[in-house]
């Protein structure tokens, strides 16, 4: 599954649409938007209208991907693309929302690959990956309102699923470490 790298920050609901990255890990590549990157966020590009994620059309993806503000489907990249999206929009419950609801859809999946998998199959991989990805945006949302202790349990939750997200969830713990120095 291809997928980019979306970010953004801020102490309050304000803060959030101050800066912006963007990157797409299917072939590194990055487009600094802001002199500052504070956080990353990651989207699913190929699937639930990630490319009108990417390319700054949120409102849009999130009209596609919910009916009167209801979910059309249940999937992990549906709920991890609203997250993305309703930060964007500064919808900060609907972003809570969608970022615990990426992290469940993937955790109901927790036993069966780790009974039925092992240390080096591409389904316990993948279960990894997503898992890394749900908490790594989570933790950035989180560390945009504000919560740094929930945001930097989140970041070593994922940073110890050992993923090649990682150095990108290293880079979201680095930023909230040197923010939450700034603060001192």
């Amino acid at each position: 599954m291809k997928k980019s790298y979306e970010m953004k920050q801020k102490d309050a609901y304000a803060a959030l649409g101050a800066l912006l990255f963007t990157a797409t890990i299917s072939t590194p590549v990055s487009a600094e938007v802001s002199a500052i990157t504070p956080f990353t966020m990651t989207v699913i590009s190929d699937a639930a209208y990630g490319h009108s994620v990417v390319s700054g059309k949120y409102q849009r993806a999130i009209d596609k991907l919910t009916r009167d503000g209801r979910l059309l489907k249940d999937e992990f990249a549906d709920q991890t693309n609203l997250c993305v999206a309703y930060t964007k929009t500064r919808d900060i419950q609907r972003a809570s929302d969608a970022c615990n609801a990426a992290i469940a859809h993937v955790k109901k999946r927790e036993a069966r690959v780790l009974k039925t998998s092992n240390r080096h199959s591409a389904k316990l991989r993948a279960y990894q990956s997503n898992l890394a990805v749900a908490l790594s945006n989570r933790g950035v949302l989180l560390a945009a309102t504000g919560d740094a202790e929930l945001a930097r349990q989140d970041f070593l939750t994922a940073l110890d699923l050992q993923t090649r997200l990682s150095t990108i969830v290293e880079g979201n713990l680095q930023r909230l470490e040197q923010k939450s120095a700034g603060k001192a």
